[in-house]
């Protein structure tokens, strides 16, 4: 009897062996990766022109784009074939939420050519927004026939406002969704809103030419002239006497700051928001002429004293002018004559603060350049 009980138990002992050592150890908790967050970025659209689209050597054409963002959208570039050729900035320094810009650019050589679009906040860039399109040479057109900016009309994939090269209807036409305000400033009150693409006649403007007053339907008020691009015959349009509201016909143009209320804390950046001027002279009679350089402070903070320099058709670089000072969201207008001694696509191009003296959300966005086109 105890010979069967010693049995039982070494029986029970193999099993209970055999048991543990084929139990399945526990897997370990799965751990998830985290998310590579993508949606906190700025993103931006363009809506024309479209994929594969056709356009004209030397015609105006306006790459229309809408960036939106969770916080606020305060810039925007236009990059041909890996060039920066456009920026525009919020006419707020926090920037806008959804951001509509028209950005214009003129192509001077036929072939294939890359348009991206880039949004930041700040220094925050989005992915870029691109279309693919095709340059080539100017084909005849109908007498008297109004041309659709950015391209030929009746499409080719390709869209964009109407501008009649024969009215004379002095005209702003908006690159991007603007406020109209009771006064040339933006420490005066809305009065309404013009979309981008929007035309409207100039009744009167600021002895700088900052601010346009404009009519729009029953409302009249002013938009900056930083969003606007100008058609027709403008030179009659009088200086408005805001203490007087009466016409003052003074034509001076000196250069001016964007009126801001108050500075705002946080660090400044400096871009050079746009060049204007003739894009396309002929040394015979137009072989020197009068270009506008916009310095604006996209960033958040003011900045100090810097230096602004420009690079003429020779190559050199010279100086433009020493600015003071810059509060978040002004801009500032310089003008430099250029004379042009040889013909083809003659860049020009301006750098904002050349000595580095200004401390900048960043230092890789000083530049801006336009090409101009001399002919013989």
């Amino acid at each position: 009897m105890r010979l069967i009980r010693l049995a039982l138990l070494a029986s029970l002992l193999l099993i209970s062996a055999c048991t543990l050592t084929t139990q399945p150890a526990p897997s370990p908790e799965p751990i998830d990766p985290p998310p590579s967050d993508t949606s906190n970025r700025p993103v931006v659209t363009i809506s024309n022109p479209a994929e594969g689209a056709q356009l004209v050597t030397g015609q105006q054409i306006f790459v229309a784009a809408r960036a939106v963002d969770t916080v606020g959208v305060t810039r925007v570039q236009l990059i041909a074939n890996n060039q920066i050729v456009k920026t525009v900035s919020s006419e707020t320094g926090a920037g806008n939420r959804s951001f509509d810009v028209l950005l214009d650019y003129t192509p001077r050589t036929p072939g294939a050519l890359n348009l991206q679009v880039v949004a930041y906040r700040n220094a925050l860039a989005s992915d870029p927004a691109q279309v693919n399109v095709t340059v080539s040479t100017a084909q005849p057109t109908a007498a008297g026939v109004p041309t659709a900016v950015g391209g030929n009309p009746g499409g080719g994939g390709n869209s964009g406002p109407v501008i009649d090269p024969n009215d004379p209807t002095c005209r702003a036409l908006t690159t991007a969704g603007l406020n109209v305000r009771s006064g040339p400033g933006t420490n005066f009150d809305r009065l309404t809103i013009l979309a981008a693409g929007v035309q409207v006649p100039i009744v009167g403007r600021t002895a700088s030419n900052d601010w346009w007053q404009v009519r729009s339907g029953a409302v009249t008020g002013w938009v900056s002239a930083v969003y606007t691009q100008i058609y027709g015959i403008c030179n009659a349009v009088p200086i408005i006497n805001l203490a007087t509201a009466t016409p003052i016909f003074t034509p001076t143009t000196p250069p001016t700051l964007t009126p801001r209320p108050t500075n705002t804390p946080g660090t400044p950046d400096l871009v050079i928001s746009s060049i204007s001027g003739e894009e396309q002279i002929s040394l015979a009679t137009e072989a020197t002429q009068t270009y506008a350089v916009a310095i604006t402070n996209t960033g958040s903070g003011p900045a100090g004293q810097f230096r602004v320099r420009y690079t003429g058709p020779d190559g050199a670089e010279n100086d433009l002018g020493v600015v003071a000072g810059l509060n978040a969201g002004e801009t500032i207008v310089l003008n430099v004559e250029v004379t042009f001694t040889a013909t083809g696509s003659i860049p020009i191009s301006a750098r904002a603060d050349t000595d580095g003296q200004v401390t900048e959300v960043s230092e890789v966005n000083n530049n801006g350049t336009l090409f101009i086109r001399v002919d013989p």
